[in-house]
């Protein structure tokens, strides 16, 4: 039987805590050393001594008053580099550094005084007179006039004049008191010296507009520059901060308003200015992270009350430690994700999964959307099948380890994502949006001052865990495992594996390590930015250069990107991004292998007593399987080079403003492309020992891919805000187009004359070629309306959408959304208290939405495979699957609620999410008579749901200093609700089948249920299950003055992973510990292999950074510099988990909707280590 240990949930983290905080206390213990002593004297400029003046030795040092005489002696000071500060009333401090000696040093220090202030300018005023009079117009003596806003007053004569000197140049208002006479006031033009007031009399109506003045700065103090300053409800009323934080709006309406504030890394604020209030100061707090804002295709009223549940990323957050791809820097940052990476290849390859499972047949990827243009996140095949043979045929493979091409992008240009996770709030995105929709918005220029800023990276990484291999003991050992029963003892004396043992003399030899290494890492990062009033910029590059910790294998990257804003005149904005990036990797020759070549499946049949170490040049050949791993990554390449451009225009044009200030209309539209080049290059050259095992000797496979993506857009949005206040309303109409054109070309040579590495040198030469072409069309609408002043908002969409996936492509299906928010604090009244006065914001929400998800591309179509099959000659051959003309989309129905909430001082931000979706109308696949002449058919059926809860908490736990602890949580729950007539409960076909353990689909039980045989009948069990019970993750971020600290941990509680690593090592006798190995290898014989099921639960320390900035009046002294950072970090420093194989997260066939966590030896994972230093001007 069976039994657990209990242990308290946090404890490894804890544990895992107290250890990264250990250097930390160490290092804060004094040192000792000798020291020495300074004398000297401190004078004016005239040489005149200077007493009582202070005399400091920096960094906590010893400290001495002058006396009469100037004199000073400082003893026990640090003989190391220092420097001494020296101040005194009435002159300007001094600091003058010391090099470090263990001799006494005497000094001279000269103290001058500060230059005395210039006067301050004179003020130009005028002076303003006029005559008060009653309504009769009879002079009113001893009325009271009084320049508003100051202390300018006097009192009418006889005559009922009045003269006021030294008043201000522009617009004034005065007021006139007079005795038994209603108060009066009237505004005097700047370019106006005299005025009449009749007091009793109608006067002229207040002014309708005014100006406002103000200033963002940091919680510390600091100006911000480059903030955007938005009157809520007034279009066209945005402007940024200059570089000293101060805005000013012009003829702003006279009542009260509402400034929306945002700024790059920090909370946006929404600040309240009253009808008499012309100045306000307003500090931004940094952003705690992920933050609950999401827009989407259509915009929103107010942020506050957006009705689903979504998750934003700021940039800072994404590159706090350096990450080769997006999915690296994304990862435990989410609620509601399950983010995990397929292997541990460089360049990438990871699978993103919000909330849940969402198809068994269909598109898994997240629609991803850049500034606008929709991407390619395909993953492309380089090849490499046709040598490991791992899949039939040898064609290009999931099994070939590709890339997600998400991972081209440049973390660094990225200003914030954002994720939709759900139907309700993705529901205008149609059938792409079946797996959520990911909004990515790169960096822009701003209005102010030019900046720079480049950074340099150097690093270094280094596997993080190892396998190892079985020790052998004695020479009987050897013969026990490697000789026949049958065999003689001249016999086994002969045997290969006893010579080899014999030969070692006791030396073994790491393979492990020989095929591995530590590389050094470098990139390089550098950006330029600015604008003005009507325009801005933004510009970067990205080269980066990192080897791979197996030999042979590496990822190079470089970027550029280009970011243009312009307005003409009042009413148009155009925008322009150019993304250009370029890629060169090899990720070496792993994962599943039927050909006995692949780098840890050799090595889990090669003894460490056999030297496969070349000599002379010449690689001696494996004695179990013909490939000597190291010769492999010395010689045999598997290369990939993508050439990629996204680029994309938007233009905005405020087409109607009415007069009253209530309409406002405009109008959208958007442009985007991206198409890239991908070149794969297999060689496996003649050389190679194994490669006789087929009789064609070398191997080559050349293959080219081209994809464009194409999307156009162009929608109208008609805002009304009525005078009276209390309503607000959107109304947001568009239509949109997109295409996809993918067109893949391989070309698979073999025997190769005379070993010329080129396709066309073969003897046996085969292509194969796939193209795809899609269209979808679709129009949607949205109205929103902010009810209560904005305390209630409410939400309705409809999406229609045709695409040519469908088996009726010109049908266009509906995609409805509703939604409602209520914010629980209500505005407070005159004289009464506000309602949950602790809180800031407490709101709750509710929404509901409709998504689908596509066929995929041939699912209607009957194929036609071109073979040689008719006396050799080219001909067309029907296929075995069936298309169905009548296809549809699959259909997804979610209903979410939640709540949201902060305190007044924003200590605690969170945000709580519950969620049911259900799946109806699946693409699944059916089996046909066979007088059909066809095997199988997709088709439309059965049912499931997903059921889950996401969080996401944010606390400033200590008020003396900035730590933000930030936490995550994701957990989520599957089940099949029914299958159609005539499909039984099945295995999922991707995998090795239910004697090594499969993904089941059977109604009532877990769309991810893992069952295996128990028995040498065959019956099936439970084993397992591929989705976590749940996943944290927690970061944390403190300030302390110049320095950042921050760190990382994701926790994954559950998930199983089907682990035949391990069973290549047991089956070939090569595990390191043998007693396990013979009890599942006797388990398994018996038909049971639940013992290569293991759990893959961990605790992973994703990121740690140090941080220094230098203070701005030290950077400004080094040369144009206005910042300066040295940074120290690593990623993925330590995994704790019980899983037997290198990393529990793992997919040997790539991004799949159901049929990940197979480990068939992969890639190692690595950790990384950086020293990064940044300057900006």
């Amino acid at each position: 039987m069976h039994t657990k240990r209990s242990a308290h949930p946090f404890g490894p983290v804890l544990c895992l805590l107290a250890l990264l905080l250990f250097p930390l206390t160490t290092h804060a213990q004094p040192s000792k050393g000798k020291s020495r002593e300074i004398a000297g004297v401190v004078v004016d400029a005239d040489a005149r001594p200077v007493a009582n003046a202070t005399v400091t030795v920096g960094d906590g040092g010893p400290s001495a008053t002058t006396g009469a005489d100037g004199s000073f002696k400082l003893t026990g000071v640090a003989t190391t580099n220092l420097a001494i500060q020296i101040t005194a009333d009435g002159f300007t401090a001094t600091q003058m550094p010391v090099l470090g000696a263990t001799t006494a040093l005497q000094l001279q220090v000269v103290m001058v005084k500060p230059a005395p202030p210039p006067p301050p300018p004179p003020v130009e005023t005028r002076m303003v007179g006029g005559v008060v009079s009653d309504a009769a117009h009879a002079p009113i003596a001893g009325a009271t006039v009084r320049v508003h806003g100051t202390e300018i007053q006097v009192l009418t004569g006889a005559d009922g004049s009045f003269t006021l000197p030294g008043v201000v140049l522009g617009e004034v208002t005065l007021d006139i008191e007079a005795p038994s006479q209603p108060a009066a006031s009237v505004a005097v033009p700047a370019d106006r010296a005299a005025v009449v007031v009749m007091v009793g009399a109608p006067l002229p109506p207040p002014p309708t507009t005014r100006a406002i003045h103000g200033k963002v700065t940091e919680t510390s103090g600091e100006p911000l520059a480059g903030a955007q300053v938005q009157i809520v409800g007034l279009a066209g009323a945005v402007v940024f901060t200059e570089a000293d934080g101060a805005f000013v709006f012009e003829n702003v309406p006279s009542g009260p308003i509402a400034l929306d504030v945002t700024a790059a890394e920090h909370e946006s604020h929404l600040t309240q200015v009253a009808a008499d209030k012309d100045n306000i100061a307003i500090p931004l707090g940094l952003s705690a992270g992920e933050q609950i804002v999401i827009e989407g295709r259509a915009p929103s009223i107010t942020k506050q009350n957006i009705t689903g549940g979504g998750s934003v990323i700021d940039g800072k957050d994404l590159t706090r430690v350096s990450a080769a791809t997006l999915d690296d820097a994304m990862v435990g940052k989410l609620a509601g994700a399950n983010l995990q990476a397929n292997s541990g290849a460089p360049g990438g390859g990871a699978q993103l999964r919000l909330r849940g499972i969402s198809t068994i047949n269909g598109q898994s990827s997240p629609l991803y959307i850049i500034d606008g243009v929709v991407i390619s996140n395909i993953s492309v095949a380089g090849g490499a099948n046709a040598v490991t043979l791992a899949a039939g045929g040898g064609n290009p493979s999931n099994q070939d380890n590709p890339v997600n091409r998400v991972a081209d992008l440049n973390p660094n240009d990225i200003e914030s994502v954002e994720v939709l996770k759900g139907s309700s709030a993705a529901a205008l995105y149609g059938s792409k949006a079946a797996n959520g929709v990911v909004l990515i918005t790169t960096k822009r220029g701003r209005q102010g001052e030019n900046h720079a800023s480049v950074t340099q990276r150097f690093g270094f990484s280094q596997a993080s865990k190892r396998y190892g291999t079985r020790h052998w003991n004695s020479v009987d050992e050897v013969k026990t495992a490697f000789c026949g029963q049958s065999d003689t003892p001249d016999m086994c004396n002969a045997n290969p594996y006893v010579q080899a043992f014999m030969s070692a003399n006791g030396k073994t030899f790491d393979h492990e390590a020989e095929i591995t290494r530590t590389p050094f890492l470098m990139e390089t990062l550098a950006n330029i930015t600015g604008g003005t009033e009507n325009g801005n910029y933004y510009g970067s590059v990205l080269l980066t250069d990192q080897p791979a910790i197996m030999k042979g294998t590496f990822y190079q990257k470089q970027t550029g990107r280009l970011a243009v804003g312009y307005k003409f005149g009042d009413r148009l904005k155009l925008g322009l991004t150019a993304n250009v990036l370029h890629s060169d990797s090899d990720r070496g020759l792993t994962n599943n292998d039927n050909a006995g070549v692949s780098e840890y499946f050799v090595l889990s049949a090669t003894p460490n007593f056999v030297d496969l170490r070349p000599k002379n040049g010449v690689y001696p050949t494996n004695l179990f399987v013909n490939a000597n791993p190291i010769q492999t990554v010395d010689l045999l390449q598997n290369r990939e080079e993508l050439t990629r451009l996204i680029s994309g225009v938007t233009s905005t044009i405020d087409a109607y403003s009415s007069a009253d200030n209530q309409h406002h209309v405009k109008l959208l539209g958007n442009l985007g492309i991206d198409t890239f080049n991908q070149k794969d290059r297999v060689l496996s050259p003649a050389g190679l020992t194994f490669e006789g095992d087929d009789r064609l000797l070398g191997t080559v496979v050349d293959g080219t891919t081209t994809n464009t993506n194409f999307n156009l857009g162009t929608s109208a949005v008609w805002n009304y805000t009525p005078q009276k206040g209390g309503l607000r309303s959107a109304l947001t109409g568009g239509l949109t187009f997109e295409s996809v054109n993918l067109h893949s070309v391989y070309v698979i040579s073999r025997n190769l004359t005379a070993g010329e590495p080129k396709v066309d040198t073969a003897t046996s030469i085969r292509t194969v070629e796939n193209l795809l072409q899609t269209k979808e069309v679709g129009g949607y609408l949205q109205e929103e309306l902010a009810l209560l002043n904005d305390q209630l908002s409410l939400l309705g969409g409809l999406l229609a959408e045709r695409s040519s996936l469908n088996g009726d492509s010109e049908k266009y299906y509906l995609y409805p959304k509703l939604g409602a928010a209520y914010s629980l604090i209500k505005p407070a009244k005159a004289g009464e208290p506000r309602t949950f006065e602790a809180f800031e914001s407490l709101r709750v929400r509710l929404a509901y939405g409709e998504t689908g998800n596509r066929p995929n591309y041939g699912y209607k179509f009957t194929p036609l495979n071109a073979v040689n099959s008719i006396g050799g000659n080219a001909s067309l051959v029907v296929g075995g699957n069936a298309g169905d003309p009548g296809i549809q989309p699959e259909r997804q129905r979610e209903v979410e609620g939640g709540f949201d909430v902060a305190t007044k001082d924003q200590r605690v931000v969170a945000e709580v999410t519950g969620y049911q979706r259900n799946i109806t109308n699946m693409l699944l696949q059916r089996a046909l008579a066979t007088t059909t002449g066809f095997a199988t058919q997709f088709t439309n059926g059965g049912s499931m749901r997903n059921r889950g809860i996401e969080a996401a908490v944010a606390v400033r736990p200590v008020p003396q200093f900035d730590w933000v602890s930030r936490s995550t949580l994701t957990l989520n729950r599957s089940q099949v609700n029914d299958l159609p007539a005539g499909i039984a409960p099945f295995n999922v076909g991707v995998g090795f089948g239910a004697g090594l353990g499969a993904y089941r689909i059977e109604p009532g039980k877990s769309v991810t249920q893992i069952v295996a045989t128990v028995d040498k009948n065959g019956t099936l069990a439970p084993a397992g299950d591929g989705e976590p019970s749940f996943r944290v993750g927690w970061s944390n971020v403190v300030n302390v003055g110049d320095f950042t600290f921050s760190t990382l941990l994701d926790w994954q509680h559950g998930s199983s992973v089907i682990n035949l690593t391990t069973l290549a090592y047991d089956s070939n006798g090569n595990a390191p510990d043998q007693a396990a190995a013979m009890k599942r290898l006797a388990a398994l014989q018996m038909g049971d292999p639940r013992g290569y099921i293991e759990d893959a639960s961990f605790v992973k320390v994703r990121e740690v950074s140090v941080a220094y900035n230098l203070p701005k009046r030290l950077a400004s002294q080094l040369g144009p510099l206005k910042s300066f950072q040295v940074q120290l970090s690593g990623r993925n420093l330590l995994t704790l988990s019980g899983y037997t194989g290198l990393d529990p997260e793992v997919s040997n066939f790539g991004n799949q909707p159901i049929g990940r966590n197979y480990d068939v030896t992969p890639y190692p994972p690595s950790r990384t280590y950086w020293l990064s230093v940044t300057a900006g001007i």
